[in-house]
């Protein structure tokens, strides 16, 4: 079975968010389409900075706002809970995770002058101005290494960051979006419509309509 390790690319730092919103601003790059081959994630998590959610921050949101997931979440295909598509009979995994809708100026759809729902936020924002890159071992093993953004002006201020509950953020969010995956795909090879040699992609939410494959 594979293993997990954490691991953070910096000793002792200090981080304090200034309310600046330059995190709330979501880059798109333009030169992927809609959906993107494993082997050009680390180029897409360089040039992007997605609101990826999960289950419990969606269910969090909706409670806080009263607005159903449609009024926030983006996906490539439309939402209805699933994270995990196939496509071109079999032969392609579409891993179409949710993330925070951007408005018009790319700004997040909860962007008024500093975030309207601050204390339910979401996990990957509380990360901000840490992010996650997952690195596969020839071994199978998956590797989380946390890194930080070092444009961000709340760097070198405030307390320094206490990296265990860094972490344990990280395996938190790694843990529910790993299970919701795994026990979609389980569901998808019991019924045959998953191939052996299928090529996994995830995507950049847009225009569905652009795709040839019909998913299920």
């Amino acid at each position: 079975m594979p293993r997990v390790f954490v691991k953070t690319a910096f000793e002792a730092i200090k981080f304090e968010c200034q309310r600046c919103g330059s995190c709330c601003h979501h880059r798109r790059p333009q030169e992927f389409g809609p959906l993107v081959p494993m082997e050009r994630m680390a180029e897409f998590w360089e040039k992007s900075n997605l609101i990826y959610l999960t289950n419990e921050d969606i269910d969090r949101i909706s409670s806080k706002t009263g607005l159903e997931p449609a009024g926030f979440v983006d996906t490539l295909y439309e939402y209805d809970g699933r994270c995990v598509r196939v496509a071109d009979s079999g032969k392609k995994i579409i891993l179409d995770f949710p993330v925070m809708k951007s408005k018009a100026d790319t700004t997040c759809v909860f962007y008024e002058r500093g975030c309207t729902i601050y204390a339910a936020r979401p996990r990957a924002c509380r990360l901000f101005p840490f992010r996650v890159e997952e690195e596969t071992t020839a071994q199978g093993d998956m590797i989380l290494r946390i890194d930080y953004n070092p444009s961000c002006p709340g760097i070198g201020t405030g307390r320094k960051v206490d990296k265990r509950s860094l972490e344990k953020l990280v395996v938190e969010q790694f843990r529910e979006r790993s299970e919701a995956v795994a026990a979609e795909v389980r569901k998808l090879a019991g019924t045959g419509r998953i191939q052996k040699d299928a090529r996994v992609f995830r995507t950049l939410p847009g225009n569905a309509a652009a795709l040839d494959d019909s998913v299920l």
